[in-house]
């Protein structure tokens, strides 16, 4: 694994410019300093702008040459023709890092374009760090380095903390900042990368997860210009134990398209991102509150070892609702062990004891008895993770008394249980539970999927210490340049392991009534031409041939391949068995623009279209991936044997598609995809029907 870069200059910085410095304090080369003065910034502050000798009380330079002193950052906020003159001023000043606010870049393409990828050699040649153009910049409240032009400030001032806040949008990066202070959360830092010419969010992602003090990363993305950067950052952050929780837009045409005009981002396919995501132990959002939400509960929660839950309400109709909703997003409520029903009677005989525990009104009176009873849950209930469901006591000074009481010393004695309270109250009795470790949520339900979120970041913590090993191919097999035919095709791949049924190549009458003779039983055939990939569409595929109709099915066959693709080369036609029955599936490798070999394996045959039960993984991964791959599907119940039906082999299958993989890592610049469909999964491990191999940099094949 590649090393992270070290990106203190810009996140940390001891000394700031700012080229484009401002006595008007509102003005985008004002605000930083008015900002910094005000915090106040722990390092010396150097006004850069040949006009004037004095900014905001600082002594100002003409040029950022005549410093003369370590300049860690340099903030640029100049118009867009004149930056790339003030970043190799920089360079030859011995400028760490760089904040570039100004836009009119690549985003706008032209000369803007040009300017952006000189900018981009000038960072290669120097070592600079540069983040942006186009970009909001950076803070980081530990020292108050403020490399930004929010006006956040304006209306109020984060606090230091373990969240480190990484964004390709520079408005939704401020949005999110402001959520994040709004709600008390604690700020690490915040970086927004803009058009991304040297340091990407995949960069900030591995500065997070290096960090001692970022405890949770959060991150808004568009797109993703380094994806080996990236990857290598969400394994890092796994393997330190740091949740990321990342929003992905563009999943539409119509956002995919708003975000390369935005910050000159390639979006990529969506299911794409979303298999990177679950491969690599990311939790993608699809809101700015639902990432708050998980961001502010993993800050201050430990994760579950599971997916068991307990439920303890003052209602039965609130008990109902949380099971509802937990069986809906996979949470489950199991039946309390007999001895914590027990327990709990034992404590409240009022009580509906099996989960949900029903403790009534009655327990906003007998405050000791809610006590005993939720602590006989949390003893002896077996359960990964409780919520309390208070309704609006809290706005009762004097149940919250009592509440404020007990909750602490139920803290105090199981400090590692992961407890979430629904209630109505203040906000001074709500910072009162969340300084005790309970995430207190208005809404119930809501709360609920806040803690199947932490389910789902332990699973993918807990996935990434499993050993999985990748598979060695028997020989180093290689797709060539030429476009091959069915025969050839699954003879390269049978090579590394998809298995095919025994296949006869005739090229003429005699030649398949012989195959068909020597195959056995009734067989298939199909017209064999790199060329023609629609067989069906032009008769060129006759099923249930015998010995008999073989020589009248062969010259079908050929026929209508002269007669619909005249021009297409034929080498004959394929003979092989009728295929036993079983669950047909589709497995494809596309080659990703951005990730590269992508595998997909999904519910097969006819309907693949309309229902679209497919699931993603980036190449190469072990079978214990290809497993999680398989068993994401809807339709996993029709290869478990659904309806009396036999099981499908999913382990022979597992390592089919990993071995699949390791062959698709090691050809990525030999092909665009591969497809196999149908392959008929069965009991023996199944077989695949058709291989086609679409190689790169040649002419497509004819299709009619």
């Amino acid at each position: 694994m590649s090393q992270p870069r070290d990106l203190s200059p810009l996140i940390n910085p001891k000394s700031i410019a700012v080229i484009g410095a401002s006595n008007e304090p509102y003005k985008f080369g004002g605000r930083p300093i008015r900002y910094m003065i005000q915090a106040p910034f722990g390092g010396p502050i150097y006004p850069i702008n040949p006009k004037e000798d004095e900014i905001q009380g600082l002594k100002a330079y003409k040029d950022i040459r005549d410093v003369g002193k370590p300049i860690d950052m340099c903030i640029i906020t100049i118009p867009a023709p004149a930056v790339l003159g003030a970043v190799k001023a920089c360079a030859e000043a011995g400028v760490k890092s760089l904040v570039i606010f100004s836009s009119s870049f690549a985003e706008v393409g032209g000369d803007g374009a040009v300017w952006q990828d000189e900018m981009r050699k000038v960072a290669e040649e120097s070592g600079m760090l540069i983040c942006g153009p186009n970009c909001l910049g950076m803070l980081t409240p530990d020292n108050w380095a403020i490399g930004t032009f929010s006006t956040m400030f304006d209306h109020g001032w984060p606090v230091p903390g373990g969240l480190t806040i990484m964004t390709q949008s520079g408005a939704v990066g401020a949005h999110i900042l402001v959520q994040a202070r709004d709600r008390g959360l604690g700020i690490r830092t915040w970086v927004a990368t803009g058009n991304e010419v040297d340091v990407d969010i995949a960069d900030c992602i591995a500065y997070g997860a290096s960090d001692a003090e970022t405890k949770v990363i959060t991150a808004y993305m568009e797109g993703c210009k380094n994806p080996d950067r990236l990857i290598t950052a969400l394994k890092m952050a796994r393997e330190a134990g740091k949740p990321v929780i990342c929003m992905k837009v563009g999943s539409s045409e119509v956002g995919a398209a708003a975000a390369a005009t935005h910050t000159a981002s390639l979006a990529g396919a969506d299911a794409i991102f979303d298999a990177v995501f679950k491969q690599f132990g990311v939790l993608r959002v699809h809101s700015l509150e639902e990432m708050m939400d998980v961001a502010a509960a993993a800050l201050v929660s430990p994760l579950p070892q599971g997916r068991r839950l307990g439920v303890v309400t003052v209602s039965g109709g609130a008990g109902v609702m949380a099971s509802d909703e937990a069986e809906k997003i996979g949470l489950d409520v199991p039946e309390l062990p007999q001895i914590a029903q027990d327990a709990v009677k034992a404590a409240m005989p009022y009580a509906a004891a099996r989960n949900p525990v029903d403790v009534t009104a009655m327990a906003t009176n007998q405050f000791d008895l809610l006590q005993q009873g939720l602590e006989a849950m949390l003893e002896h209930g077996k359960v990964d993770m409780t919520m309390v469901f208070l309704s609006a006591v809290g706005f009762s000074d004097r149940i919250m008394e009592g509440l404020n009481k007990i909750f602490p010393e139920i803290r105090a004695k199981y400090p590692e249980a992961i407890m979430a309270v629904s209630m109505l109250c203040s906000d001074e009795n709500r910072r009162k539970f969340e300084d005790n470790g309970y995430l207190v949520i208005e809404e119930m339900n809501r709360g609920l999927r806040i803690m199947e979120a932490l389910a789902r970041i332990r699973e993918g913590f807990d996935q990434g210490r499993e050993s999985d090993p990748l598979p060695a191919l028997d020989a180093d097999v290689r797709i060539p340049s030429k476009i091959l035919n069915e025969h050839d095709a699954a003879e390269l791949l049978a090579g590394v392991g998809v298995p095919y049924p025994e296949m006869k190549v005739a090229t003429s009458a005699d030649e398949a009534r012989a195959a068909v003779q020597a195959l056995g039983g009734r067989c298939v055939m199909k017209i064999l031409s790199a060329d023609i990939q629609h067989k069906t569409d032009i008769g060129g595929v006759k099923l249930n041939v015998s010995e008999e109709t073989a020589a009248d099915a062969f010259e079908a066959i050929t026929a209508g391949a002269r007669q619909h693709m005249p021009s297409a080369s034929v080498d004959g036609v394929l003979v092989a068995p009728m295929a036993e029955p079983g669950v047909e599936t589709i497995i494809g490798v596309q080659n990703d623009p951005v990730f590269g070999p992508t595998v997909m394996f999904g519910l097969g045959g006819v309907f693949v279209e309309v229902f679209k039960d497919v699931s993603f993984r980036v190449a190469p991964f072990g079978p214990g991936e290809a497993m999680r791959m398989i068993r994401e599907l809807r339709s996993l119940p029709l290869l478990e044997g659904a309806r009396g039906t036999k099981a499908v082999d999913l382990v022979a299958l597992a390592n089919m598609l990993s071995r699949l993989s390791v062959f698709a890592a090691a050809n990525a610049d030999r092909f665009e995809s591969i497809d196999i469909n149908p392959f008929v999964a069965r009991a023996d491990g199944g077989v695949a029907l058709d291989a086609v191999i679409a190689p790169k940099a040649q002419n497509s094949p004819v299709v009619d």
